[in-house]
């Protein structure tokens, strides 16, 4: 076991400390203006199927650069790509290791930060090296009821499951397991164990109902036996629902119902169905609704029931997809409670739910005391064993192979993913998977070339066993597991209450060991190769054991991910804000200082393709900045092998497509650079937060926050703190927390704290004595079996119950800051309007960053916590930067500020003043002159457009009757004239001569009398040209650009001559087009 808890708080601190130095005001603003390498945003960049070439490594690099790019992460994925290459090369071949040495030595000369996976694909740590003994393992088991009589008896036991797959004998076929794997054999004996059974414990086959059903034959046998493989088709009915009805002839107890059922079509989470039941067969009364939530058999508790006649009827969760019939393979009817929830609590699924709804109490229980083992006993599969009389239920435990591979990687690349619980193997991977790379690179790796490792979020499914498990289980929990195994099968030990504090026990285990021994771990196994990591964990829900922070805690660059919603009409939602902030708490409390995310990942068929501008991403982009995001990772960044191919090739049906054939590749410089400059200020000095933020143990941030948020002022701001954190990381000083990273929370909020372990309770007490402010839920029952329930009660009320002047409950966060005199750091007169903050404090100086998360334009009041300063408002967009009225009162800076829709800024406070108040003219802009008539506009070649067309006025060129240009995307220049009169720019010459532009779709780079001028990229889309006008003529350039949708839409029409090539087609030939161009008037202005 590794000692390693200390290591995430160490590592960080100097890094933490460096980034608070300060800054004069004016370096501050000029590296604001021009951000390095380190602030600008990274890349996925996918190397498909063995689609490669130098000669579009290079230009994809070189592409990189120009535009800004900081850098990239390589992943070698397969999907299927066809090959669009004379050769394909496959992953590690010598001709593959040339290209990619290529490829690091270039990027290295460019000084572009290379990154590699940590698999091939992108999830998670596996490949074609991993040996069977050390692939991702499950804990298995058959049982055996035999009749003692104090007699030796000889029985011979049922093999132990050897099938490969997730679950007990399951084995299924996807596009993320591949077929060759799920033929091994593989199992190893844990234990037998022999147990009496419970009087009322009758199973399936004792109970021997009559069984029918909507079609297909079934048995009691199959139903009740241990194998998932052993299934029935049931066909259903014409409304799509299935049915099984069992008479069991006479009134019949039903306590708790087991069921696996898929669809054929094979998929889990798709099949909810409902029990009824009757005692005549004709009238019936429904008993319970179940769903599947996860897990490959579901055991769930029922309200009592009894009846003679038991109709389960399934039906399929998906409307517009009803099934034919379904694949049943058990249905255990039992007249005794079972584990609640089984698979979510023995961390056999992807549990969301299952964890908080409690077992019922139940006397038909077996006990840890009267639990044989008899392994030693069992010789060549028989059981040799003077059973006690009485009914005994033998069971032998052991375990096999999950089959998980490595995924989405090319043929060549796939192979087991590793042990994730088991330290050796996963040390024994990494060796191999480096070494790989040391010599593809020609070492090229650590101090230059590949200078990190990045852990994509989890999708290796679960793990259940590892060769060591007892042993580590005994020296984590401190008592033994054997005893405790058939808790593990859904079979109450001792009372439903113990068994739900074992359960805890289990999963916290996995989730320590895998913390520790797959990600903290990683952080030695790097540090020979001169490497550092990048590392997201959950990224939705909950997808292990573990918790998400602590997975990142000892990552150099904790990351999550954003996705895009736009079909939807979405900005962001909860998973992805949560998951965000879980990695910007961990940079504050640990030290890193940088949060990133893998950005703007889209599915193209629900969130749309190829529709993605910098105006479209730019209110996501923002939400993601507002949750503590700053580094952008964006995906993706697909490799282009060819030319004569666009928009290309790319990550099968992911994006957002963001490459060297996108569109606006030309125009992206202006994109990355607000991202930089934004990401430049939002990591300087140290985030300010008044509140840490508890959820709760065996749980995670992103399965806590899926679908809502923490209802939280919007005045104030918070970090997450895990349990971890709040008893090994938290100190506290004059009654509030602090971080030996300079972290200050003046709260501690509980959240989810309605179960709690003795430790963390006894931790809430050290921190209630040292004065902390703490309020939020009360806890309610213990877990885990550490402690007694009599500590319990005497903790819960020692500090909930003793009238502490700090400890409160039932009162919102706002009111507990208000009570305890913490100021608000921002407010807003536009109190209901969805404005965000930042707020990063400077050695001497202030920066908040204020972002309007409306569709609105919104003109409002804010008031700072701060005085002293005098406030300007810093542009990401422009690297502009301009004075603003403000009013300090009564220790405050009220500014107003007049945002457009999705609009951020950064109020900057770093100069001193003693001036109270300053209030600034308001500006006018009234016209200045006068474009002719007509536009001229000219098409970029081979995008099935005329090259030149005149226009009258400016509409969306979908509105043209000409298909080249109503379908056109690409960059449309539009070129016109204007005069100016000598005069004009002399006396009463206005302060500035901007140009509106009106309506842009997508965006505008301008260029005047031959003067590149910049990019408008987002509304208002409105550009200074002051230093390129001259008197007389001037002439006008504006090269617009649109993506890619509508001429896919295009080449759909009939007949149409084909410009695009994507593998995937996402677009029918009615698909509604985007506007596009230049759209109603544009104007010049002047500004006074």
């Amino acid at each position: 076991m590794l000692k390693l808890k200390s290591l995430p708080v160490l590592l960080f601190v100097a890094a933490g400390a460096l980034s608070a130095s300060a800054q004069d005001a004016q370096t501050l603003y000029q590296d604001f203006q021009h951000p390095g390498q380190p602030y600008r945003p990274r890349v996925w960049w996918h190397w498909m199927n063995g689609n490669i070439t130098k000669d579009g490594i290079y230009k994809d690099l070189t592409w990189m650069k120009r535009s800004g790019i900081g850098g990239f992460h390589v992943f070698d994925a397969g999907l299927s790509t066809p090959q669009v290459v004379e050769k394909r090369l496959p992953y590690m071949t010598p001709e593959w290791k040339d290209a990619f040495h290529y490829a690091i030595h270039l990027a290295d000369s460019l000084g572009l930060e290379a990154t590699i996976a940590s698999a091939p694909g992108w999830s998670e740590t596996g490949g074609p090296w991993v040996k069977d003994e050390d692939g991702m393992k499950k804990l298995v088991w058959r049982q055996t009821e035999v009749k003692g009589t104090g007699k030796a008896l000889k029985v011979k036991l049922p093999g132990g499951f050897d099938i490969t797959g997730p679950y007990q004998d399951y084995c299924y076929v996807n596009q993320s397991v591949a077929t060759v794997f799920l033929q091994k054999k593989f199992y190893r004996d844990v234990a037998v164990l022999a147990m009496r059974i419970p009087d009322n414990d009758k199973s399936m086959m004792e109970l021997n109902p009559t069984i029918t059903t909507s079609g297909g034959t079934v048995t009691a046998e199959q139903l009740g036996n241990d194998s998932i493989s052993d299934y029935s088709i049931i066909q259903a009915e014409k409304d799509g629902k299935a049915w099984v009805l069992m008479d069991f002839h006479q009134p019949q107890l039903v306590r708790s119902v087991t069921w696996s059922v898929l669809k054929i079509e094979e998929r889990v989470e798709n099949c909810a169905a409902s029990l009824f039941c009757s005692m005549d067969g004709k009238t019936f009364t429904k008993v319970v609704d179940l769903s599947y939530q996860g897990g490959f058999e579901r055991v769930e508790d029922i309200p009592q029931t009894t009846a003679r006649y038991f109709k389960m009827v399934f039906t399929s969760t998906e409307k517009n997809n009803p099934a034919t019939g379904f694949r049943l393979s058990s249905l255990k009817l039992s007249p005794v409670v079972r584990v609640n929830l089984l698979s979510d609590k023995s961390a056999s699924s992807f549990y969301r739910y299952g964890t908080s709804v409690k077992t019922p109490a139940t006397t038909d229980v077996v006990n840890t005391a009267d639990v044989v083992d008899v392994t030693s006993f069992v010789k060549d599969g028989v059981l040799t064993w003077k059973a006690p009389k009485g009914r005994w239920r033998i069971m032998r435990f052991g375990y096999g192979l999950t089959g998980k591979t490595n995924h989405p990687a090319s043929p060549e690349a796939t192979g087991l993913e590793v042990d994730k619980i088991d330290p050796v193997a996963i040390r024994d991977y990494y060796k191999n998977y480096l070494q790989t790379y040391v010599d593809a690179s020609k070492g090229l790796l650590g101090n230059r070339g590949i200078t990190y490792l990045l852990n994509d979020s989890y999708e290796a499914g679960a793990q259940t066993w590892t060769g060591k498990m007892v042993e580590e289980f005994k020296a984590r929990r401190g008592y033994d597991l054997l005893p405790w195994l058939p808790a593990l099968a859904g079979i109450v030990v001792n009372s439903a209450e113990e068994t739900e504090r074992f359960l805890f026990d289990w999963r916290t285990t996995i989730g320590d060991m895998m913390t520790e021994y797959h990600y903290d771990q990683l952080t030695d196994i790097l540090k020979p190769y001169g490497l550092k990591r990048y590392t997201e964990s959950h990224e939705a829900w909950r997808a292990n054991a573990t918790d998400g922070m602590d997975c990142k805690r000892s990552a150099d660059i904790p990351m999550s991910a954003i996705w895009m919603r736009y079909k939807q009409g979405l900005v962001t939602v909860p998973q992805h804000e949560s998951d965000i902030r879980e990695s910007a708490s961990v940079a504050h409390i640990y030290g890193q200082n940088v949060a990133a995310a893998e950005s703007f990942t889209s599915d193209g068929f629900r969130d749309g393709a190829f529709v993605y501008t910098p105006a479209v991403l730019k209110p996501t982009a923002d939400a993601a900045m507002a949750s503590g995001l700053n580094l952008f990772v964006i995906h993706t960044s697909p490799h282009q092998p060819v030319d004569d191919k666009v928009p290309g090739i790319g990550l099968g049906l992911w994006g957002q497509w963001f490459d060297r054939n996108e569109t606006w590749a030309s125009q992206a410089g202006a994109w990355t650079d607000y991202l930089a400059r934004s990401c430049y200020l939002l990591r300087q000095g140290k985030f300010v937060a008044d509140v840490a933020y508890y959820y709760g143990e065996d749980s995670n941030v992103t399965a806590r926050y899926q679908t809502r948020m923490p209802k939280f002022p919007n005045t104030y701001n918070y970090d997450f703190v895990s349990p971890s954190i709040v008893k090994d990381v938290l100190k506290v000083d004059n009654g509030q927390l602090v971080t030996a990273t300079g972290m200050r929370y003046r709260v501690l909020w509980l959240d989810n704290v309605s179960m709690i372990s003795i430790k963390m309770l006894r931790r809430i007490k050290q921190l209630a004595d040292a004065g902390v402010t703490i309020a939020g839920d009360k806890p309610k029952i213990l877990v885990g079996l550490d402690g007694t329930v009599e500590e319990f009660d005497s903790l819960v009320k020692d500090i909930w119950g003793s009238g502490r002047k700090n400890v409160t409950t039932g009162v919102s966060i706002g009111k507990v800051l208000a009570n305890t005199g913490v100021a608000p750091d921002v407010t807003f007169s536009d109190a209901k309007a969805n404005i965000k903050f930042v707020h990063r404090r400077l050695n001497d100086g202030e920066i908040y960053w204020i972002a309007n998360q409306t569709k609105q334009a919104r003109k409002f009041t804010a008031s700072f916590n701060v005085t002293g300063k005098k406030p300007q408002l810093w542009h990401a967009d422009t690297g502009a930067k301009e004075d603003v009225s403000y009013e300090m009162v009564d220790g405050r800076t009220r500014v107003t500020l007049d945002m457009p829709a999705y609009d951020a800024v950064f109020v900057v406070f770093v100069d001193d003043t003693d001036v109270p108040a300053v209030t600034l003219a308001e500006r006018t802009r009234t016209a200045f002159a006068e474009f002719a008539q007509p536009w001229t506009v000219s098409f970029q070649a081979h995008r099935g457009a005329p090259s030149q067309i005149a226009l009258d006025s400016l509409a969306s060129l979908t509105e043209s009757s000409e298909q080249g240009v109503k379908y056109f995307s690409g960059v449309a220049t539009y070129t016109n004239n204007f005069k100016v009169a000598k005069k004009s720019l002399k006396k009463n010459a206005p302060s500035r001569i901007l140009l509106d532009l009106g309506e842009v779709k997508d965006l505008a780079e301008v260029t005047v009398n031959g003067q590149p001028v910049g990019v408008v990229w987002h509304a208002p889309y409105i550009i200074d040209i002051t230093a390129a006008v001259k008197a007389g003529d001037n002439k006008v350039e504006i090269a617009v650009v649109n993506p890619w949708h509508n001429r896919m839409v295009g080449d759909m029409q009939p007949g149409a001559e084909t410009v695009t090539y994507y593998p995937i087609k996402y677009y029918k030939a009615d698909e509604p087009l985007l506007k596009s161009g230049l759209i109603g008037t544009a104007r010049i202005v002047g500004e006074r």
